[in-house]
């Protein structure tokens, strides 16, 4: 409420402005809502197209059923392995999903048959990329030929720190910013709590690029170069009715980001894939809401050129069927397998 207040309200000015309150749906004409929510991962990568993989690249994928129809998913994520020549760890994660919730990186087979017995919804297995981690923010008009990059968030795991005295629920009440999230934290690691780590030894917390999930944003804008923006824009060239979103991605290092050159794309988010930049520690409430609302107005922007192309933007009927179906949802939630399963 804090941070979306004010950008509610200049939403309702760009509504008012734009004759429509709904424009923003119109950004990404190829996805359902622009992306707003609900939207299908699955569908979207397999939207994107990348005309030179030495330079962007989609990390391997491949469809699952729901549980219940008819195929074997574990057979599935074997076959997936040994037709494109890879093996464990891989990315498991529900074909529709936010935030990170029940994204899980598995490491064995065993932890693959129990994600898949545990989520009964679509799900994704995705080859698993090692290196830093970015959101990349574009968008481009349908008449326009390049892009803006308005946004570069890098993504940094947390961990803690062991001393030899102190236990692991110690350890997180103790961290400046780990203990923001406590209770995340201890129903994460709810059997390893009173475990007291080594002196010197590093405890990962987070391995999901997400900042619901305890990673920190850091804002990299002055990393964004020509090579990148090229790079990105490609990608628009063949991926006709995708403008406006953003990128999670991971590159070798960042030289190969300011080059535009070794990028994998994991997802791409729609019209609420946020500027994350904005979340960096200590960046100004006052900058980070006004960047907020720079996106929304790139949104309708946007929007607005593909309404005098053709496109509908969805009723603002349609529109609270799709917040009140995200808001009935139930979201699987890996952290509770891997609480009952008695790991991490």
């Amino acid at each position: 409420w804090a941070v979306y207040s004010p950008v509610v309200l200049w939403l309702s000015w760009l509504a008012l402005r734009r004759r429509s309150a709904v424009l923003f749906t119109c950004c990404n004409p190829a996805i359902p809502h622009g992306g707003f929510a609900m939207e299908s991962k699955g569908d979207i990568l397999d939207l994107l197209h990348c005309p030179d993989e030495s330079r962007v690249r989609i990390a391997r994928y491949r469809r699952l059923k729901a549980n219940g129809e008819g195929e074997n998913r574990v057979g599935a994520v074997e076959r997936f392995l040994l037709e494109e020549g890879l093996d464990y760890p891989v990315v498991l994660k529900p074909d529709i999903g936010e935030r990170g919730r029940g994204v899980a990186i598995v490491r064995t087979a065993a932890e693959a048959a129990c994600w898949l017995d545990a989520c009964r919804e679509e799900a994704l297995v995705q080859e698993y990329i090692d290196g830093p981690e970015f959101g990349v923010q574009w968008g481009r008009g349908p008449g326009e030929r390049r892009g803006k990059v308005p946004s570069l968030g890098g993504k940094h795991a947390q961990s803690l720190e062991g001393d030899g005295k102190s236990t692991m629920e110690e350890l997180i009440l103790k961290h400046p910013r780990a203990s923001m999230m406590a209770g995340y934290f201890f129903t994460k690691f709810a059997t390893r709590l009173d475990e007291v780590p080594p002196g010197g030894e590093r405890v990962g917390l987070t391995e999901i690029g997400t900042h619901a999930r305890g990673v920190v944003f850091t804002d990299e804008r002055q990393h964004v170069t020509g090579e990148l923006r090229e790079a990105l824009d490609a990608i628009g060239d063949h991926s006709p009715g995708i403008s406006c979103g953003r990128y999670d991605l991971r590159v070798p290092s960042l030289a190969n980001l300011q080059a535009g050159r070794g990028l994998v794309i994991l997802e791409f988010n729609g019209v609420t894939g946020e500027p994350i930049h904005v979340y960096q520690p200590g960046y100004p409430w006052w900058k980070g809401v006004r960047d907020l609302c720079r996106h929304w107005s790139l949104a309708c922007e946007i929007g607005a050129d593909h309404r005098r192309m053709g496109a509908e933007p969805v009723t603002l009927l349609e529109l609270w069927r799709v917040v009140r179906a995200h808001r009935m949802r139930t979201w699987f939630e890996v952290d509770d397998l891997c609480r009952e399963e008695g790991g991490e």
